[in-house]
């Protein structure tokens, strides 16, 4: 796995879904205070972009169906059903986000 910078640090809103490519890859990060989240970008139930839901203490709502999904641990539920997204440990390196991928 190799380190990727995803983005700046200072083109974070606060509490705001930016959606970011990496390569071919779909990425979400939410910057809340001094945490920042880094997910998959693309709904596995409905394949919506996730950057265009809603989010709210560390629960990002799919604007699609309204699966709610956890960042931390990228478990999602809608109806009782179970998803998941691929969460990323963002590390904090010269004023950017970075992750292993």
């Amino acid at each position: 796995m190799v380190m990727v910078k995803v983005i700046e640090v200072a083109k974070l809103p606060e509490k705001a879904p930016v959606p970011v490519a990496v390569g071919t890859k779909a990425l979400l990060v939410v910057k809340d205070g001094d945490k920042i989240y880094v997910a998959d970008g693309i709904c596995p139930h409905g394949r919506w972009l996730l950057s265009l839901g809603t989010y709210r203490d560390g629960h990002l709502t799919c604007k699609g169906h309204g699966t709610v999904y956890n960042l931390e641990t990228g478990e999602g539920e809608l109806k009782g059903y179970k998803y998941y997204i691929r969460t990323y440990e963002a590390v904090i390196k010269d004023g950017a986000v970075y992750v292993e991928i």
